[in-house]
């Protein structure tokens, strides 16, 4: 199983990465923050250049060749440049868990690649990981609200996991009459969240696997978060070989290297879990560790992020602590999506009961 990216998908990743950092600068996510449109053009490039066109990735007719890690490379991009775009929860969440359907699924999907905005709802009250927080009775109708559903506000579709006679559904929800989308308070305006609160007929629905269903969701994340990582080991390595005191540069400094030498570790066993799990998604979308390498993945991101983004804080010193300053953006970027899906501790945990049952391959 071959995991790293060959040279045709590493100038992939760098043409996004060009394209983002004309498209998407720091006012962008900024005025993300207080304009509920911004996000619009960004969406329209994103689109013209055929990001979305990985929701299709193995599928179809028209199937270009591409594989999961194009999609991780391309949510990576994003990541470090902050997009405030619903190119993770539509293409790589939601679509992630539609792609469990099968070809029967190639309409939705090719609606999600022209650009139709969806969103899934897997969050249940009172738990830290994703499940099934809605139920779908046996008229075909969906019921109940789910928690923190990133971009709700943006979508056009709602994908949802729901109970069905002691089984779990998916169920695609247009979003419409009898469905009801609060906005939550989020640490990152750029990066929505939504109560959703759903009494509404499915217009399309089929019994899935669980953990088949969120694994890609898990992995996308883990995706953003690696790149979110690296942007702001980025920006403190830059300071810290610029910014002098007592007549030397602060990065020469043991403290300060040492600090910025470990977020490198994290970052890069971070990204290889990553890559690893995005393999084995495309060798094994059905098998029995596909969900323990992604949670695995998403919990190393998470703890990257979250140590890249406040060691970038402590080195910057007083600039990180202004509103000015960019770096809170990515701080509050972390914040959130180390969330969504589980905080590192929980899916550590569930792993490892997972493998002390038996249940990890």
């Amino acid at each position: 199983m071959h995991t790293g990216p060959n040279a045709d998908q590493l100038e992939l990743q760098a043409a996004a990465r060009e394209v983002l950092r004309k498209s998407c600068p720091s006012t962008l996510v900024r005025q993300a923050y207080s304009d509920p449109r911004a996000w619009q053009d960004l969406w329209k490039t994103a689109v013209q250049m055929g990001w979305t066109q990985l929701a299709l990735r193995g599928i179809g007719p028209d199937d270009l060749g591409l594989t999961t890690l194009d999609l991780v490379l391309t949510l990576e991009a994003c990541g470090g440049a902050l997009a405030p775009i619903p190119l993770i929860s539509s293409i790589g969440v939601a679509a992630g868990a539609v792609r469990t359907l099968g070809p029967g699924a190639l309409d939705l999907l090719t609606d999600l690649a022209d650009g139709s905005v969806a969103t899934l709802a897997a969050q249940p009250t009172g738990q830290r990981l994703p499940g099934v927080p809605l139920t779908l009775d046996d008229a075909g109708r969906v019921h109940g609200s789910a928690l923190c559903v990133p971009d709700a506000v943006h979508a056009d579709l709602l994908v949802a996991l729901c109970s069905s006679a002691d089984r779990t559904a998916l169920a695609i929800v247009p979003i419409g009459d009898g469905v009801l989308i609060e906005p939550a308070d989020s640490a990152d305006p750029s990066r929505p969240l939504a109560v959703v609160t759903v009494d509404a007929r499915a217009v399309e629905s089929a019994i899935v696997d669980l953990e088949q269903a969120i694994a890609p969701g898990l992995l996308a994340l883990a995706a953003e978060l690696v790149g979110t990582a690296h942007g702001a080991l980025d920006m403190a390595v830059e300071h810290a070989k610029t910014r002098r005191q007592f007549d030397r540069v602060i990065g020469s400094y043991q403290g300060v290297k040492h600090a910025l030498a470990d977020n490198y570790v994290a970052v890069e066993r971070a990204r290889a879990l990553v890559y690893g799990a995005a393999a084995l998604l495309d060798e094994a979308p059905a098998g029995p560790r596909l969900w323990d390498a992604c949670a695995l993945a998403k919990a190393a991101a998470n703890d990257a992020a979250l140590a890249c983004t406040r060691t970038a804080v402590q080195v910057l010193g007083a600039l990180g602590q202004t509103w000015e300053h960019d770096i809170h953006l990515y701080l509050r970027r972390a914040w959130v999506s180390a969330a969504l899906f589980g905080d590192s501790s929980s899916l550590y945990h569930a792993v490892g009961r997972r493998y002390m049952s038996g249940g990890a391959a």
